[in-house]
């Protein structure tokens, strides 16, 4: 196992990645936040280098807090041979059990095998949700965002004190944790969002630490005209310009993001993304109060 850290090893690694989309998005993006100066944390580990068979993308243990969050404690795994990363996880402390965490896998024999790795390290699993996977492939060519004529809206970027606002409209949302990591998104990438007249977000959408979009979002008052579209396109030319995929996930019966994203020329790919939870199980026999929450709606709501 290696932790890689040098920027030539990790710009290797970024080639490689890129070649293996969709199932590498997750790490993927994660290794680029890294790049752009790793402001949420992060690291990303091998089985070997060069010639690797797994990649997982984990918070750095340095500086894992000792409060518990599974928002900010997610795993992301790319493997190209799933025997190396059985091995890799029976054989080392690349995955720490003893911490509740949120597992994120595009590949269903990852998601399958890390349950049966789980059981053996008595940790509970629980599957949160499963969602479709969207690249935004030409965003680029998607038209400026332009409000309506006679309208006071405003372009801008999320800011620290919006946080509380988004807690309470995500569907995971509500908790002390959830309103810490939001603020930590905010903080360390890339928003945008429409303002009204008022200077208050109607509408939004953010990147997470694996650089895709999430909790994009319109008040109820102001759906219906476009305008999470126009916020989307807006952060997507942003992710573009600094070589960022444009990719993130929407639930199977969230019919409306749906059109919208295939509106805006999103290609949905044959990958489903699998949120699982796992729990310790002295903590699941405590009544963890994190394992009794479900995820009910995907990340762009």
């Amino acid at each position: 196992m290696l932790v890689l850290s040098s920027q030539d090893e990790l710009q290797v690694l970024k080639k490689e990645l890129r070649c293996c989309f969709p199932e590498s998005l997750k790490v993927y993006g994660a290794v680029l936040n890294i790049c752009q100066g790793n402001a949420f944390h992060q690291e990303v580990l091998v089985d070997s280098w060069p010639n690797f068979q797994v990649v997982i993308a984990r918070p750095q243990r340095e500086k894992i807090p000792l409060e518990t969050n599974y928002f900010t404690q997610s795993y992301a795994v790319f493997c190209r041979l799933l025997s190396a990363f059985e091995e890799l996880v029976k054989d080392t402390d690349a995955i720490d059990w003893k911490q509740e965490f949120l597992l994120q896998a595009l590949q269903v024999s990852v998601y399958q095998r890390s349950r049966s790795l789980a059981a053996a390290r008595c940790s509970s699993a629980k599957l949160l949700t499963q969602t479709q996977v969207f690249i935004l492939q030409n965003p680029s060519h998607l038209p400026a965002a332009v409000a309506r004529s006679g309208s006071e809206l405003k372009l801008s970027s999320l800011k620290i004190t919006d946080a509380a606002l988004l807690n309470e409209t995500w569907s995971v949302g509500g908790t002390e944790q959830s309103l810490q990591y939001l603020s930590q998104l905010i903080q360390c990438f890339p928003s945008c969002c429409l303002l009204d007249a008022g200077g208050c977000p109607i509408s939004w959408v953010l990147l997470d630490q694996f650089g895709s979009l999430t909790h994009a979002y319109t008040m109820p008052e102001h759906r219906g005209k476009g305008y999470i579209q126009m916020a989307i396109a807006a952060l997507a030319k942003k992710l573009h310009s600094i070589d960022f995929p444009v990719y993130g996930d929407v639930l199977e019966n969230n019919t409306a993001m749906q059109r919208a994203m295939k509106n805006m020329g999103a290609h949905f790919t044959s990958c489903s993304l699998f949120y699982d939870l796992y729990t310790p199980q002295a903590s699941v026999d405590a009544g963890s109060p994190n394992i009794q929450r479900v995820i009910s709606e995907s990340t762009l709501t």
